[in-house]
């Protein structure tokens, strides 16, 4: 099958692989799509959940993309070359999670536009003149925004109805399902809060609770510096 559409899933220091890997699996799905990692350089970057690896940079992918995502992640919004990138592109699609869609304002990409974020994010959106939106998905025109990872299958799935019609959303949900079917228990598995309780020292939590903690505590010291600032 000749490829025919680009899909470059941006990856950075601190990007959240839950969300990269929800855009992933959708798209990857796309008939003649190409799914390709990119940053600013290639190699492994490193984020709560898991690491990636960036396989092209923005140079080398261009201003030819037809979809884009941009997962969230710590201190997104803070990546400059990736905002200068998103200037310069025009994909079919851009689509953002969590903190990604901060990214994009501060890219003034959502100036006067109503989008979905993070819960934590929304003063980051205002102060780049966005709006920040109550619903866990928001598409205007060709920008989707979610609030994270469960919603950011919805946001992919977007797209990918607008390239394969409601019969591929049913087959991809169909896999999601079967993705999702929870694993037989391990009975030495000691759970977490059993840990806790019996007072282990460990510190570490599921991942998907450790990486909402993170987030949290990112943008809460993100607000208090520019609470700091401006008084």
């Amino acid at each position: 099958m000749d490829v025919s559409k680009t899909i470059a899933i941006v990856a950075y220091q601190g990007v959240l692989a839950d969300e990269t890997e929800a855009f992933r699996f959708v798209l990857s799905r796309i008939p003649g799509a190409r799914v390709v990692i990119v940053g600013e350089r290639t190699g492994i970057v490193a984020g709560p959940g898991g690491a990636q690896e960036v396989e092209a940079t923005f140079n080398e992918v261009g201003a030819t993309p037809d979809v884009v995502a941009v997962p969230g992640g710590l201190g997104c919004h803070r990546h400059v070359e990736i905002a200068l990138w998103l200037r310069t592109i025009a994909p079919t699609w851009l689509l953002a999670s969590s903190t990604g869609s901060a990214l994009l304002a501060a890219a003034g990409l959502l100036r006067n536009s109503t989008a979905a974020t993070h819960w934590l994010a929304g003063s980051i959106l205002e102060r780049h003149g966005a709006h920040p939106s109550p619903d866990r998905l928001v598409v205007a025109g060709p920008i989707v925004t979610c609030t994270g990872r469960a919603s950011a299958y919805d946001a992919a799935l977007v797209v990918a109805r607008s390239f394969g019609g409601p019969q591929l959303v049913e087959r991809i949900l169909a896999e999601i399902a079967t993705a999702r079917e929870p694993a037989p228990p391990t009975p030495t598995r000691v759970p977490w809060r059993r840990r806790r309780r019996a007072g282990c020292t460990s510190t570490t939590v599921p991942p998907a609770i450790g990486q909402a903690v993170i987030v949290e505590l990112e943008l809460e010291d993100i607000t208090d510096r520019g609470r700091a600032r401006h008084g």
